[in-house]
């Protein structure tokens, strides 16, 4: 039974350990942000940014307010 266990163990580190290499590493020039020119209301404060600051709408950037970071129109 211990056998397993250490075997399973391994095979569970070993498995974490591909999956965080997977991960993609993103610069930090991709990850810069800039504050908003002008003052967002509350319609504009829904349109969150994802993780990596990208917005998913065509003539979008991201940047950021004092409700977070918005994906503001150009």
């Amino acid at each position: 039974m211990k056998f397993w266990t250490l075997i399973l163990m391994a095979s569970f580190c070993m498995t974490l350990s591909v999956l965080g290499a997977l991960k993609r590493r993103y610069s930090e020039a991709e990850m810069t942000i800039e504050e908003c020119r002008g003052e967002a209301d509350v319609l504009q404060c829904t349109k969150v940014c994802s993780k990596t600051f990208k917005c998913m709408e065509v003539n979008h950037t991201c940047c950021w307010t004092y409700c977070g970071n918005i994906c503001w129109e150009n």
